[in-house]
Order: structure tokens, then C-alpha cells, then sequence
């Protein structure tokens, strides 16, 4: 990576002068995989089902849905006035990386250590809070939204990021809504398994993410 997408990931402004980069395909390409790898929908299928456990079929495909909503309206914030909230709180960018893939390490501590019992949905919906805030749109996810508004300015460029955005939240919503489905066809056993397996893989991601945004922040730490 170079020192300027560096800066730039890390909330730095860009120099006056300093040239856009142009979207290509290719780097459309690579900022919405980047985009669906972070958000994992996949691996959190079993925050979702624990989550949900107790509600019927059809309040299950309204929560997925609703998961999808939210989490387009947090990567649409992000890209449209990310920076200038951050900038606000006068909070850095890797800073808020470290506290948001903090919190959800304790999720996924959570689904390894009692699968069962990650939160209990009594109550109040979780669509929003957790799961669309910050188990799919958390902190990398935001992060990625406002270096992508930062490198990629112009209407043209702003519309791309949009249409991404809602697609990714599209596929999210859909992967939920079939995630009872898969909860049927392993099993008990199964999601047990299931649940810690991934648990375990959202654990390292948040480990290696924080510790890259820790390397940002003390840049001897790398050496």
C-alpha cells in the first residue's frame, strides 16, 4: 500500500492539488468485494439466527430486511459525510476502527465460548442494533465507504458508490433471510459447530484489523 492510500485510509485529508484517483472496473471491482468480505454475512449467519431464534419465519425475512436497510443508510452516511462527522468528535479514523472491531470481538468471543447465549433478542428488534450496527456496517465497513468518498470524488463516481452499497445491502438482506433454511439443514449439531468455526474467524479478523489500524497509529510497531 502506498504512503498516500495510507493517509487516506487512515482519515487523513487530501493535499490541495493532489490528484483523484479514476474509478476503473477493476477497482470497482475490488472495493465491492472488499465491501462483502467486511461485511460478512456469512460468517455472522449465526449472530443473526441467535438473535432471532425465538421469532417465527416471517418476522425473521422482516428483520433480514430491515438489517438490509440499516446497513445501507450507515454506508451511505459514511460516504457522504463520514470524514465530516469524525472531524466533528475530533475522532481519528483508526481510532474509531480500534473501538468498533473491539466491540465486535466480544460478539465473536461470545459465539465461540456460548453460542447460545451471544444476546438475547427480548424486546426491542435487533435489526438495527446489533446486526446491521456494527455486525454488518461496523467500523471496516465505514472506513471502507469514506476512503472510497475521499479517493473517488464527482457525481459520477458518488452514484457507483451508492449503487454498490445498496447492492451489497441487498445480498446481505437475502443471505439473512435464507439463513433459517441453513439453521434447518445442519442442525443442531451442526450450527453449534457452525457458530464457533466462524465465531472464531470474525475473532481474527477483528484481531488483525485492529492491529493494522494500531500499526497506523504507532508506525514503528511494524518495523
Amino acid at each position: 500500500m502506498s504512503y498516500r492510500q495510507r493517509n487516506t485510509f487512515a482519515g487523513h485529508p487530501q493535499r490541495e492539488g493532489e490528484e483523484h484517483v479514476t474509478v476503473t472496473a477493476p477497482t470497482l471491482l475490488t472495493f465491492a468485494v472488499a465491501l462483502f468480505t467486511i461485511a460478512n454475512p456469512i460468517g455472522t449467519i449465526p449472530v443473526f439466527l441467535d438473535l432471532t431464534e425465538k421469532m417465527d419465519s416471517r418476522r425473521q425475512r422482516h428483520v433480514a430486511l430491515m438489517v438490509g436497510v440499516g446497513a445501507v443508510v450507515v454506508m451511505l452516511i459514511s460516504l457522504f459525510a463520514g470524514t465530516a462527522l469524525l472531524t466533528f468528535f475530533g475522532i481519528d479514523l483508526n481510532s474509531f476502527k480500534i473501538a468498533g472491531f473491539a466491540y465486535v470481538a466480544t460478539i465473536a468471543w461470545a459465539m465461540m465460548v456460548r453460542p447460545d447465549a451471544v444476546m438475547s433478542a427480548t424486546g426491542s428488534s435487533p435489526a438495527i442494533v446489533p446486526l446491521a450496527v456494527p455486525v454488518i456496517a461496523g467500523p471496516g465497513v465505514m472506513a471502507l465507504m469514506i476512503a472510497y468518498a475521499h479517493d473517488h470524488t464527482g457525481l459520477t463516481n458518488t452514484l457507483i458508490g451508492v449503487g454498490i452499497a445498496v447492492g451489497i445491502s441487498a445480498l446481505v438482506a437475502g443471505i439473512y433471510s435464507l439463513a433459517p433454511l441453513l439453521s434447518r439443514l445442519l442442525g443442531a449439531t451442526g450450527m453449534n459447530v457452525f457458530s464457533r468455526v466462524f465465531g472464531l474467524i470474525l475473532l481474527a479478523i477483528c484481531v488483525q484489523s485492529i492491529l493494522t489500524a494500531l500499526a497506523a497509529v504507532f508506525p514503528s510497531w511494524s518495523h
